[in-house]
């Protein structure tokens, strides 16, 4: 198995068990008996779950800032951003990122680790919260100087409308999120004379 390979079998691993039973249930024996390989090759690439943990949180942003170059990118070449494409790209944000195959685990890990760990609750709320409300900010910002919405408080639509984004991350009701979506968008968006 190549090194990135176990790197990568030991990351999955440590998600999936950091996820079930909290970050200090879970030793090094029980990831390495869960990998089916050694502890001293765990340690081989991490000198400690600390070092582990603070890989998952490098990983997670890593793969953020990816997802938003690439949706202010697609965005900035789009002329006018429509109703449904608009309502799909939030449950893009619930399906492709939150519940991604990294970033799950590891928000559910910082769940149950963040009222005892203040670390854990500073990248729940940065990977959960701060850092998407951020984004969203940015995107309603440049959508007002584009005159594609009348409110000109990025900061107060991008709450708003991660209320929607959460509520559909946290409760799995898709259907209900989406439809709230519509209703934002129907609410912010300015018609064109072809609507």
């Amino acid at each position: 198995m190549s090194r990135e390979n176990k790197k990568n079998l030991i990351m999955r691993e440590a998600l999936r068990l950091f996820a079930q039973k909290g970050f200090d249930a879970v030793s090094m024996r029980d990831l390495a008996d869960a990998a089916g390989i050694s502890v001293s090759t765990i340690y081989h690439y991490y000198e400690s779950k600390q070092a582990l943990f603070q890989d998952m949180i490098r990983q997670a942003n890593a793969q953020t800032e990816k997802s938003r170059d690439e949706f202010l990118r697609v965005l900035g070449q789009t002329e006018k951003v429509e109703r449904e494409p608009f309502v799909q790209a939030g449950v893009l944000f619930v399906t492709g990122y939150l519940r991604h195959e990294k970033i799950d685990p590891l928000l559910r890990m910082l769940e149950s680790e963040r009222f005892h760990d203040a670390e854990a609750e500073a990248s729940w709320q940065r990977i959960l919260f701060s850092d998407p409300i951020t984004h969203e900010t940015k995107v309603f910002d440049m959508l007002a100087a584009r005159g594609e919405i009348g409110e000109e408080d990025a900061e107060k639509l991008a709450g708003e409308y991660h209320g929607i984004v959460t509520l559909g991350y946290f409760t799995g009701d898709l259907d209900r999120m989406a439809n709230a979506l519509r209703a934002f968008y129907d609410r912010c968006f300015l018609k064109t004379e072809a609507e």
